[in-house]
Parts: structure tokens; sequence; C-alpha cells
């Protein structure tokens, strides 16, 4: 039995009733699917009893009718398997996710990223506040949600796009 096959028989024993499916999708990379009630069970299970230390990237996805959060995560002694975890979030208007920051640190500015270009909520995030766009983002004048989130599928730019004018400097 190889690494990957030892993983996702453990996952599926171990998780049965958090899991909506776990599979494997390529030759070192395993899915699992379920919802954000049971994330942090499943991401603790992964993190400690797995040994899979390193939370490598958080991605959104906007599907049109909901979004995805995908989690990539991995290990650093020669197992090569990569484990995706992949949340629905069937809120469009106050979609939501817990935060993983209390099992891996990194997912911190991911999970900003994920807040200031989806409009995602991290619930429990440490310091949930805007990691790329300008402080004073949601004062412009939108049009609609969709405007807030460059990063969903029916953002447009507004009329007047921010732009961003530096204050003169000083002379010391």
């Amino acid at each position: 039995m190889t690494g990957i096959d030892d993983h996702l028989m453990q996952i599926k024993s171990k998780l049965a009733g958090k899991i909506h499916d776990a599979q494997i999708i390529a030759d070192s990379r395993l899915e699992i699917r379920t919802s954000p009630e049971n994330l942090l069970d499943i991401m603790t299970f992964i993190a400690q009893d797995l040994e899979f230390p390193s939370l490598e990237a958080i991605s959104g996805v906007d599907w049109d009718t909901y979004f995805d959060v995908v989690y990539h995560i991995d290990r650093w002694d020669g197992d090569s398997t990569v484990i995706q975890v992949r949340v629905k979030l069937d809120d469009r208007d106050d979609p939501k996710i817990p935060s993983v920051t209390s099992i891996w640190a990194s997912a911190n500015w991911h999970e900003r990223e994920l807040f200031d270009m989806f409009g995602i909520i991290v619930s429990g995030h440490p310091n949930l506040k805007r990691l790329l766009l300008p402080d004073d983002w949601d004062e412009f004048d939108h049009k609609h949600i969709s405007e807030l989130y460059p990063m969903r599928r029916a953002y447009t730019l507004p009329e007047k796009p921010f732009s961003y004018k530096p204050q003169p400097k000083e002379d010391v």
C-alpha cells in the first residue's frame, strides 16, 4: 500500500461522518470535500494525525452560484502526497468559513486575501483586514456587491476606478 492509499484509508475511516467525499485525483494528490462546520476537525486530523505540517495555499473559486475554498497541504519528508481540501460555500451574500490559523499560522495572509478579493468572512481570524485593496475600498461608490470583490466573476470596474494619489513628500 502506498502512502497516498494509506492516507485515504485513514481519512475515510476516521472522518467518515465529516466528509462528503475523499478520493485520489492524481498520482500524488488526494482531494477531500467537506462543509465549513467540519473543516477544523478535518484540518486538525490532517495536521496532527497524518502529520502534514505545511499549508501551502488557500484559493477561492467563484462558480457563479457558490464559492469553493480550496486548501493545499503537504509534507516535507519525501512523501509527495498533497492533500487538497475543498469546502463549498452556498451563501454568496454572506459566505463564511472558519479560520485555520490556529492549526497553520501560514493561513493568515491567505485568509485575508479570501476576505479582500472574494468577500469571504473568515471567522476566528486573528486580524481579518484588507491585505491588497486600500482600507477605504468599501467607501467608494459601488453599484453592486460584486464590485467590492475583484475576484468574483461578476466584478466589473466601476465607472471611476480607484486610483492612488501619493501625498507630496515633505522636505526633511
